[in-house]
């Protein structure tokens, strides 16, 4: 009698498992059943992180809540965090904010910072245990988490801290330069927040735009330059992440998406250099093509670029050149990416065991 076949290899098996129809998770909890060691692999956390690239988001979405009256100002870990739009800019030193978890429904109100800026905000959404790089953020929804409201005031730069455990802001102040933020979405890398900003300038001058780096660790702040091409013209940019953990930026000029990369040459100096130029003339629909096509943001989970045209909103995939249509042009003033994982505790019995016989 001839041998059994060797064991397939737990790689070629989340390749099999990853093929799973998303719209039929049942057959997720069925292939659980066939051994301990099936069970294993796909209650393993690191796998989520493949399944988010792999697979597009199912018809398995709970249903529309209603935030009526509310804006989105960012989106990170599983979850969104809102704004009163009562007013034609938010003003959450009036109203707070509120971070909202669009799995479970559940929402947490969050006192008005104490600072009141001058015109120009933002505010980012974080796992706690983004401080300390504990976490792999897959699913860690439900733990605590930090809002992060920069401002200037007062002559000063602020970036305010609320902590969910300890249920309080902290402030730190920076004396100069004097930052204005914008509410393009920051990004986070390295156990710091990047935020695109202007700086303040002499009366004649041109305006700098500046990226605001703030360390979650140190509450230490520092300013890293723009490419040059960028000052002083009057371009809509978003900050990005490479696969790689580099520091990006992308924007439109014309009917191309140009993105660049932040990196040190061979003597040790960080400078920015073109990575990639996408011609949009090949990928977006002709009536898109216009002088108000401009870049809207960047999903820091899924890693694609949304662009925002006459038409619409589009997300471009910059690895693979896919393109979907995510939104009208109905009135939209926010728009931002969501990621959750809803994970089952299934490894406390999944040892190694192979597939049974007859099973």
């Amino acid at each position: 009698m001839a041998p059994p076949p060797p064991d397939l290899m737990d790689e070629l098996i989340e390749e099999f498992l990853l093929r799973l129809p998303p719209d039929d998770p049942a057959s997720l909890a069925r292939a659980a059943l066939v051994c301990r060691r099936w069970r294993r692999i796909i209650s393993y956390n690191g796998g989520a992180t493949a399944v988010s690239r792999f697979v597009p988001t199912s018809s398995l979405r709970p249903p529309r809540a209603d935030r009526r009256g509310l804006r989105a100002i960012d989106s990170r870990h599983g979850r969104v965090l809102l704004c009163n739009d009562r007013c034609p800019f938010p003003r959450p030193w009036e109203y707070g904010f509120l971070v909202w978890d669009p799995v479970k429904d559940e929402d947490w109100q969050v006192p008005a910072p104490p600072r009141r800026p001058n015109l120009y905000w933002n505010a980012a959404v974080l796992c706690a245990a983004a401080r300390g790089g504990g976490c792999s953020h897959i699913d860690c929804r439900r733990g605590p988490f930090l809002v992060v409201f920069m401002c200037a005031s007062s002559g000063k730069t602020f970036a305010c801290v609320y902590s969910s455990e300890a249920g309080v802001w902290s402030e730190h102040a920076y004396d100069e330069p004097i930052y204005y933020f914008t509410l393009a979405p920051a990004v986070l890398m390295g156990g710091a927040l990047h935020v695109l900003s202007i700086q303040d300038t002499m009366p004649n001058q041109d305006t700098m735009i500046m990226i605001f780096k703030y360390d979650l660790a140190t509450s230490g702040m520092s300013e890293i330059d723009v490419p040059d091409a960028l000052c002083p013209q009057e371009i809509v940019v978003a900050l990005m992440t490479t696969e790689d953990g580099r520091l990006g930026l992308t924007f439109v000029e014309g009917s191309r998406l140009y993105l660049w990369v932040r990196e040190a040459d061979s003597r040790g100096v960080w400078g920015w250099a073109v990575s990639r130029v996408v011609e949009l003339e090949l990928l977006l629909p002709v009536d898109a093509l216009s002088e108000s096509l401009d870049v809207f943001g960047f999903a820091e989970c899924a890693g694609f670029i949304l662009l925002r045209t006459v038409i619409g909103f589009f997300a471009i995939d910059p690895k693979s050149g896919q393109v979907r249509k995510v939104a009208g042009d109905e009135g939209t003033f926010s728009l931002v990416s969501y990621e959750s994982f809803c994970l089952p505790a299934l490894g406390a019995s999944s040892a190694g065991e192979g597939p049974k016989a007859g099973v």
